[in-house]
């Protein structure tokens, strides 16, 4: 693993959707950014933060497993293993 791309993922708020389905939770804000597939991780992260404040964004190399819990407090965003965290983004980045 890249030692530039560090894991760290706040404490999880868990809920029951992901994507456009957490929209009621956020009413008038963004939970998903598909245009930023292919943007550099860090370009990404400011793009979501600031569209949505009530999210951290985590920048993930794309070699590192994610447990499949849904945190309302948090956007993966996953990069190359050797461009991290800087790398093109190559998922579709979105809530839960």
């Amino acid at each position: 693993m890249n030692r530039n791309c560090p894991l760290y993922s706040p404490p999880c708020q868990r809920c029951s959707c992901a994507g456009i389905t957490c929209q009621p939770l956020f009413p008038g804000i963004k939970v998903d950014w598909p245009e930023l597939n292919g943007v550099k991780g860090l370009e990404a992260k400011r793009i979501i933060e600031h569209d949505n404040p009530k999210v951290v964004v985590v920048i993930i190399p794309d070699d590192v497993a994610v447990l499949a819990v849904n945190c309302c407090n948090r956007v993966i965003v996953r990069v190359p293993v050797n461009n991290c965290p800087n790398g093109p983004v190559s998922n579709f980045p979105h809530i839960g």
